[in-house]
């Protein structure tokens, strides 16, 4: 056990009077909390609708971390707005901040990694989101003793799931190249043995420069390329990167109500657009 999982335990433990119940601030992760916790307890998404990157809190947001006894959340580097609000409540634990996930920096547009950052995607590789599920049932058998065997055993047929539905890439070609709008699949690429080839921009509602499409256009390993993005895309932004064959993704899982069918879905249309497109 890592020193930052006994400090949260310790924390989890002490005699406060918090109210019943699990909030989780972002979807992939609610997602992966809901079938760990499935037939004990619901736990309750925070930022329904919302991305890390862009919060507003409303009262009953706040309402909500006031009322629970645990708040998960991603941590400073992918929701820096819930920092001021929860960087020193004992019951608020930070997943980017555990230890327990493999976590990878950020990348410029051309593939360069950032020194010192964090791409916090991490729910995109498989084996972090079994660590995830583990964590939580782990801090919530320690609150929940009484429930420990069902959280432990949920915990373990979602990583059975998981690593099933991830299987199957193992034995994929290396290699093949793609392109995304902004940089978000870094952890499933590595699932899926791709490429990361470039990006249009940093961030997903800011255009992409002249310079950086033409720098595109200029290295791009095939003649075709596959482009993925958020479905808002403008055609407009990455026409002129022609030929592409685009593919909406959402790396959110936000639609989505099972984490494994959600990350089987994406794996699924990230392959097909990648093996389509050289052909």
């Amino acid at each position: 056990m890592t020193r930052f999982l006994a400090l949260c335990m310790l924390a989890l433990l002490s005699p406060l009077s918090w109210s019943q119940g699990l909030v989780v601030s972002t979807h992939p992760v609610y997602l992966i909390a809901q079938q760990v916790t499935q037939g004990v307890e619901q736990p309750a998404l925070l930022l329904a609708n919302q991305s890390g990157h862009d919060v507003q809190l409303m009262p009953e947001h706040r309402k909500a971390l006031q009322d629970a006894n645990l708040v998960i959340w991603l941590g400073q580097a992918h929701e820096a707005p819930l920092q001021k609000l929860l960087a020193h409540q004992p019951k608020a634990i930070a997943i980017l901040d555990s230890g327990l996930v493999k976590v990878l920096p950020q990348r410029t547009t051309r593939g360069v990694p950032i020194a010192n950052t964090t791409d916090t995607h991490v729910w995109l590789d498989p084996n972090n989101a079994v660590r995830i599920g583990f964590f939580i049932a782990a801090l919530r058998s320690q609150q929940y003793p009484q429930h420990r065997s069902a959280y432990w055993n949920n915990a373990k047929k979602f990583a059975q799931e998981m690593l099933q539905a991830a299987r199957p890439y193992q034995r994929l070609n290396t290699g093949r190249a793609y392109w995304a709008y902004h940089d978000a699949y870094q952890y499933l690429e590595q699932a899926l043995h791709l490429k990361f080839a470039g990006a249009l921009t940093d961030e997903p509602h800011v255009a992409p420069t002249l310079a950086q499409i033409k720098y595109l256009n200029d290295q791009r390993p095939n003649p075709r390329m596959c482009l993925l993005a958020e479905a808002h895309a403008s055609k407009n932004q990455y026409q002129k990167l022609n030929p592409i064959l685009f593919q909406a993704v959402d790396e959110s899982m936000g639609d989505e109500q099972n984490f494994v069918t959600a990350w089987r879905k994406l794996a699924a249309q990230t392959q097909k657009c990648v093996a389509n497109a050289q052909k």
